[in-house]
């Protein structure tokens, strides 16, 4: 059974895919570069693209850590 969705959920929710939404833009411009790149700016957007799936774990984590939290409290 699944709980309805609260305020705090959507919006953990919201970031979560924003961040995912941002990482997989860095990733396909590490794959696929609209022109050649330098070095110096290739390795900065692979620093942006670390730092991105840091931060998308991060929100998945909230989200299920939110969920488990509604769960143990019966909302």
């Amino acid at each position: 059974m699944q709980l309805p969705r609260d305020d705090e959920e959507r919006r953990l929710i919201a970031i979560a895919e924003a961040c995912s939404a941002k990482e997989r833009v860095a990733e396909d411009l590490l794959s696929r570069p609209r022109h050649s790149m330098l070095y110096p700016a290739y390795m900065r957007l692979v620093d942006a693209l670390s730092a991105m799936r840091l931060k998308s774990t991060e929100a998945r984590l909230a989200v299920r850590t939110h969920r488990k939290k509604m769960q143990s409290e019966g909302k």
